[in-house]
C-alpha cells in the first residue's frame, strides 16, 4: 500500500472515531504503526502527512470561503431579484448565476463564482445599493 493511501485509511477511520476510548486506541494502534517502520520509511509517511494536512487545510480554507460569502449574503439573498443582477450586471441567464450561487455541479465540477465575478458581484450589489439610496431620497423629497 503506498503512503498516501494509507495516510487517507487512517485519517478516515480516525475521523470516524466517536469516544475518547476509540481515540486512546487509535493513538496506540499509530505508535505500533510507527514503531513498525524504518528510518526510510518514517520520512516518507511524514512527508505523506504534511501533503495530507496541507490538502486539508486548503479545502477547509475553501469552506470557509464558500462560508463567509454565503454569510455575507445571508440578509440580502430574499430581498434581491438575482436573475436582474445575472442579466444585467453578467449577461448571464439566472440558471447560471443559481449555479454559481448553489455550488451545483456543472460538467462534473462545483460551479463557484471566480474571483472576478466575486468583484463583479460586490460592485452590482454596491450598485444597487446607490441606486436604491437614490431612490429613497427622492421618495423623501416627494412626500414632504
Amino acid at each position: 500500500m503506498d503512503v498516501l493511501n494509507e495516510i487517507s485509511k487512517l485519517q478516515d477511520e480516525f475521523i470516524s472515531l466517536e469516544s475518547d476510548k476509540e481515540r486512546d486506541a487509535f493513538k496506540l494502534k499509530m505508535r505500533d504503526v510507527l514503531s513498525r517502520k524504518n528510518k526510510k520509511e518514517l520520512e516518507e509517511f511524514h512527508e505523506a502527512i504534511q501533503v495530507k494536512a496541507n490538502e486539508t487545510i486548503h479545502v477547509s480554507e475553501a469552506l470557509i470561503n464558500e462560508v463567509n460569502f454565503k454569510k455575507a449574503l445571508e440578509d440580502i439573498v430574499p430581498a434581491i431579484t438575482w436573475s436582474y443582477i445575472a442579466e444585467h450586471y453578467f449577461g448571464k441567464s439566472r440558471s447560471w448565476f443559481s449555479q454559481r450561487m448553489n455550488g451545483y455541479h456543472v460538467n462534473n465540477k462545483e460551479a463557484e463564482f471566480s474571483k472576478e465575478e466575486k468583484n463583479i458581484l460586490a460592485d452590482a450589489l454596491m450598485d444597487l445599493s446607490d441606486r436604491i439610496r437614490n431612490s429613497a431620497h427622492l421618495l423623501k423629497e416627494h412626500c414632504l
